[in-house]
């Protein structure tokens, strides 16, 4: 027989990742109502506060804005960087938290600088969607009078997958491999998923043999870059 503190402890684990994955779904629906669709291209000062202040709007009314003193490991040196978070694994929990550098959302797609708020929760969620990952929205955190957002992701035990294990995967989901001038993208025609940022480093070969992605750059995009997408997969 099980016993029932388990039980409870168990439940009660289940209730906060349906709390976090909802809290995402609805910091994104927020955010993406402003003004500029979510996967605009649009890399205006103007778009990017907007969503800004939307996301702030979201937190606030939410009572998820948070301090670094919250979360102890912001106290210790991250246990990985990139070029849009630092990560922290957490063991007890087999979970990475990860955190946006203060004031940036992440890469943009197809321009220099930061996404925005819209952009940078759209893709999270198009993961969850698509992908079968489980990123929970956290916080948005207080650091100093900027804002850094706060997700965390199962961790995905494996080796990087490699260059040609990745272009056979996509191609096997039904995805059209796209050529820009400084990278390479997938685009799958009927989700309109359009996917960039998908290398080694990106991408785990796990200990279950499949390919897991922890962290794509993914939108649905509209206007001239739709088209170009539809044009290019054919």
């Amino acid at each position: 027989m099980e016993d029932e503190n388990d039980n409870g402890a168990n439940e009660s684990e289940g209730d906060d990742r349906i709390a976090a994955a909802s809290a995402l779904e609805s910091a994104k629906s927020f955010v993406a109502r402003g003004p500029g669709p979510s996967g605009s291209s649009d890399g205006s000062s103007a778009t990017f506060s907007s969503a800004f202040r939307a996301l702030l709007e979201w937190a606030e009314a939410r009572g998820v804005i948070r301090t670094e003193a919250d979360f102890p490991f912001f106290c210790r040196p991250p246990d990985g960087h990139g070029n849009e978070h630092e990560a922290w694994f957490d063991e007890p929990s087999n979970r990475w938290y990860k955190a946006t550098y203060p004031n940036r959302f992440g890469l943009a797609w197809g321009r220099r600088g930061t996404a925005t708020a819209a952009e940078y929760l759209t893709r999270l969620v198009l993961q969850n969607r698509y992908f079968g990952d489980d990123i929970q929205l956290i916080s948005v955190v207080d650091c100093h009078q900027r804002m850094r957002v706060l997700t965390s992701q199962p961790h995905i035990a494996g080796e990087p997958a490699s260059c040609q294990e990745i272009q056979n995967w996509f191609s096997h989901l039904g995805f059209a491999r796209l050529e820009t001038r400084e990278s390479v993208a997938w685009y799958r025609i009927r989700e309109n998923l359009l996917v960039a940022d998908a290398h080694e480093g990106n991408i785990v070969h796990s200990l279950n043999d499949i390919l897991v992605p922890i962290d794509l750059n993914i939108l649905q995009p509209s206007g001239r870059l739709r088209e170009w997408a539809l044009q290019a997969a054919h």
